[in-house]
């Protein structure tokens, strides 16, 4: 039988987190939702073809998209919380942030750095959703090789 899921979704930016945070904030005390968050972008003009040079792979234009899943018990220990940022680059990405001083905070575990995956890391449960978010949205940002508009929309999918 399905799970019947119920999405919110609202912008915000950056400098204006306090609605997002509530949300996380309520997710905490009901594991079973996440969230996606995903940068606004400038609408590229279309284009005739993929391009000559697109046959060879490499970067491919696209905004990334980040999701925050609350704490949930771990394989091995005790819950954690999750962040992970799509994005299509082509590659690993722990480099590229670590470059534009964005590397992932001390404290947390990077689980995978995958070019089709992602970047995942899982963060102490103890860590404030404000800094969580201080470096989630920024890294998302640098993640995403098309122009943004510095709004972003959360999409919050709760189980109902």
């Amino acid at each position: 039988m399905a799970v019947a899921r119920h999405v919110e979704r609202f912008e915000f930016v950056p400098e204006s987190t306090e609605h997002l945070e509530e949300w996380m904030g309520e997710l905490v005390g009901d594991p079973r939702g996440w969230i996606n968050l995903l940068p606004g972008f400038v609408a590229e003009p279309e284009r005739e073809g993929p391009g000559l040079f697109s046959v060879f792979g490499g970067r491919q234009p696209g905004v990334s998209m980040c999701t925050w899943i609350p704490p949930r018990p771990g394989r091995r220990g005790p819950p954690v919380t999750t962040v992970g940022i799509l994005h299509s680059l082509g590659g690993p990405v722990r480099a590229t942030l670590i470059e534009r001083g964005l590397d992932v905070p001390p404290r947390w575990r990077v689980d995978q750095d995958h070019a089709r995956r992602g970047l995942i890391a899982l963060v102490p449960t103890n860590e404030p959703h404000s800094v969580v978010l201080g470096w989630l949205l920024p890294a998302g940002s640098e993640l995403s090789n098309v122009e943004l508009t510095g709004s972003w929309q959360a999409e919050v999918h709760l189980r109902r």
